[in-house]
């Protein structure tokens, strides 16, 4: 900023350099001029021409300077419309957070469903198994009458090997019907196999419900725990728009600084002014006093009141800007008091503390 300072103001100091050594030429050159009034109006006119050059260039400077201004104050306004448009996606982001707790809340809902039928699958199964061990039971209890039987069949036979000698007949009989009996153990004893294999196969059932249990209630943690980090999120985009409130406060407080900056650059073009036509009426005033009065006064009486018109123009533009430089001060003051600063600082750290999601956690942990 110095450097382009130093290039704007190099042109006008050089040339203003020159204005005065010219000058002081005209001070050793005068008593040689003054019999010759053709030159002496020619050397006037060339040292009027040269402060009119000064004059412009400065004028141009200002100029530049408001435009630069300017400038600056449109991109401050981007900026703030930049910020403004943050703030706004960042409460789009806050809805979104809402709705996805939503839909956590009801995932939650059904895993705690889906862990109620299975405890009633459980007790279901337990029922089964229940009814197997009373089959089993049964079993058990016809394999005892068939080896009851057997052993009837047995003294039964032993009593035909007496009666063998008496009633070959009856015992051929009496063999066929061991022999059926004999079968008949068989069956009943793979019958007792087959009931013991659906005893395993139902406990084997049991202990798959258990751990499908155990499996729906790690599902439900899980769940809770999902709801927990989904409330962290939306806890966290809340403070994300509290924070992009005040990244927009600060916005509009540099817009602000560079309204202010740009009225300060008012002020300092319209001083210049000021200046400049002071310096013409003191050039005027100059030029009476060393030349006296004569055709060329009119010029000088010219050159005065062309002083005195951009000393009332820039006293005009001075006494605007100055009523917009106090109403922007005023804003500034009210913005930068020590209770609004005080109340943004409050603000900050209860965003930072994380109160609200620590005491929900805490009461989840306990549940």
């Amino acid at each position: 900023m110095d450097e382009r300072k130093d290039k704007h103001y190099d042109a006008p100091d050089s040339f203003y350099e020159e204005f005065l050594e010219e000058m002081k030429e005209w001070m050793h050159k005068r008593e040689e001029l003054a019999d010759d009034r053709t030159k002496l109006a020619q050397y006037r006119t060339k040292l009027a021409e040269k402060r009119t050059n000064l004059a412009k260039g400065r004028t141009a400077l200002a100029n530049k300077r408001t435009e630069l201004a300017k400038g600056r104050t449109d991109l401050a306004n981007k900026r703030t419309e930049f910020a403004e448009n943050r703030t706004e996606l960042a409460d789009k982001r806050t809805e979104l957070a809402n709705k996805r707790t939503e839909f956590a809340n009801k995932r939650t809902e059904l895993a705690e469903y889906r862990t109620e039928f299975s405890e009633k699958r459980t007790e279901l199964a337990d029922d089964r198994t229940k009814l197997a061990n009373k089959r089993t039971d049964l079993a058990e209890n016809r394999t005892e009458l068939a080896n009851r039987r057997t052993e009837f069949a047995n003294k039964r036979t032993e009593l035909a090997e007496y009666r063998t000698e008496f009633a070959n007949k009856r015992t051929e009989f009496a063999e066929y019907r061991t022999e059926f009996a004999e079968k008949r153990t068989e069956l009943a004893n793979k019958r007792t196999d087959l009931a013991e294999n659906r005893t395993q196969l139902s406990k084997k059932r049991t202990e798959l419900a258990d751990d499908r249990t155990k499996l729906a209630n790690k599902r439900t943690d899980l769940a809770n725990k999902r709801t927990d980090w989904a409330q962290m999120r939306t806890q966290l985009s809340e403070i994300r728009t509290r924070l992009a409130g005040g990244r927009t406060d600060l916005a509009r407080n540099r817009t602000n600084f560079a309204q202010y900056r740009t009225i300060m650059a008012r002020i300092r073009t319209e001083l210049s002014y000021l200046r400049t036509g002071v310096g013409f009426i003191a050039l005027g005033c100059g030029f009476i006093r060393y030349f006296g009065l004569g055709w060329w006064t009119i010029l000088d009486f010219g050159i005065i009141l062309m002083g005195a018109t951009v000393i009332g123009i820039a006293a005009f533009m001075f006494k605007d800007t100055l009523f917009h430089e106090r109403k922007v001060m005023k804003e500034l003051e009210a913005q930068l008091t020590y209770k609004a600063l005080e109340t943004r600082e409050d603000e900050i750290k209860r965003l930072l503390r994380f109160g609200s999601f620590s005491k929900g956690r805490d009461s989840s942990d306990e549940e």
